[in-house]
């Protein structure tokens, strides 16, 4: 296992705040305080806000045209 502390000093833990990440594996990052690991390799799962957001906004916009006229 090889670890490397080559990460920039403002990479911060998403879980703890710290700035002890290290790359674990060559895709793997772990941080040292609280044990969180991300594999970078993995694509992240899509969110699906993507639809709710579009529908808000139309109806913000037809909402603003309804006032204005």
């Amino acid at each position: 296992m090889t670890v490397s502390t080559l990460t920039p000093p403002s990479v911060q833990c998403p879980e703890c705040g710290g700035h002890s990440i290290v790359e674990y594996k060559p895709t793997v990052y772990r941080c040292l305080k609280c044990d969180f690991e991300k594999d970078l390799s993995v694509p992240p799962e899509p969110s699906g806000a993507g639809l709710g957001s579009a529908i808000m906004g139309l109806a913000g916009f037809g909402l603003v045209l309804l006032i204005l006229l």
